[in-house]
């Protein structure tokens, strides 16, 4: 994030060019995790309506303009009972054992491929010992679909499915959910000019440009009807993992890519 505003910074002198105009350069968090765009939403209020673009910067997915912002629903789902002994009361409702037999019907939903969707549970965690009746259990569930109305529909028999079984758990046991992040969706067309100048700018570099859809933090300026997209500035790997990493080189024609962008929007 700010090594690429550096980097434009850098890209822009070395261009020798003076903006007709601000240039508002933000550096924001809570992009990832359980953050919500929560960072995003703030340069939202401050900026978002006086801006004649936005354009966000992706590490990673070089040659890509994300132009469309995939809708995004987090749940958090908690079983709750007594807990107690393993042995001396065994038969006692355990909080893992609620949560891991809804778990295996939620990876077992279907969705479909088009529009796509997905759904992931990308973590699940309780139990205080082996030798103990869990007490608490949760895990956290991530909904994701290119339609809004399919992503609403699947958020829909999710929570149907913790209703059935909280209504079937056991007395003093409990099922629940919460959301815990709910990403808006949002769009701009293919041949919007902000789309038409990310791509040309990328052929420019000698880049094949690809139009995509994605979560990004242009989410939040799509959702508002303004334009905005989402550039990649380099190539990568292992996203999301301990193995991530970007490569240098690529990186000087990501960065004249975007410096053409920036002065671009002046004429659009």
């Amino acid at each position: 994030g700010v090594a690429g505003l550096l980097g434009l910074v850098w890209a822009l002198h070395e261009a020798r060019w003076e903006p007709p105009g601000d240039i508002w350069l933000a550096a924001n968090g809570s992009e990832e995790g359980l953050g919500d765009l929560a960072g995003m939403k703030a340069v939202m209020r401050k900026f978002g309506h006086r801006a004649r673009a936005t354009l966000v910067l992706e590490g990673m997915a070089l040659g890509y303009v994300y132009h469309r912002g995939l809708g995004v629903r987090r749940y958090e789902i908690a079983a709750r009972a007594e807990g107690g002994h393993s042995w001396l009361r065994f038969g006692q409702p355990s909080a893992i054992h609620l949560l891991v037999k809804l778990a295996a019907q939620l990876a077992d939903l279907r969705v479909p491929l088009h529009p796509r969707t997905t759904f992931n549970i990308g973590v699940i965690e309780g139990g205080l010992s082996v030798n103990t009746i869990a007490a608490h259990a949760s895990l956290q569930l991530d909904l994701r679909s290119e339609d809004p109305a399919t992503l609403a529909e699947l958020a829909d028999h999710v929570e149907g499915l913790v209703r059935s079984h909280a209504a079937q758990a056991a007395p003093g046991a409990e099922v629940t959910a919460r959301i815990i992040g709910d990403r808006p969706a949002g769009g701009i067309p293919a041949d919007h000019p902000l789309v038409a100048l990310a791509a040309r700018a990328l052929r420019e570099a000698g880049i094949t440009p690809t139009l995509e859809a994605g979560s990004t933090d242009a989410n939040v300026p799509l959702a508002a009807g303004l334009p905005a997209v989402c550039i990649g500035l380099t190539r990568g790997g292992g996203a999301h993992t301990p193995a991530e990493y970007i490569e240098t080189e690529p990186l000087a024609a990501g960065l004249r890519a975007l410096a053409a962008t920036v002065r671009g929007v002046w004429e659009i």
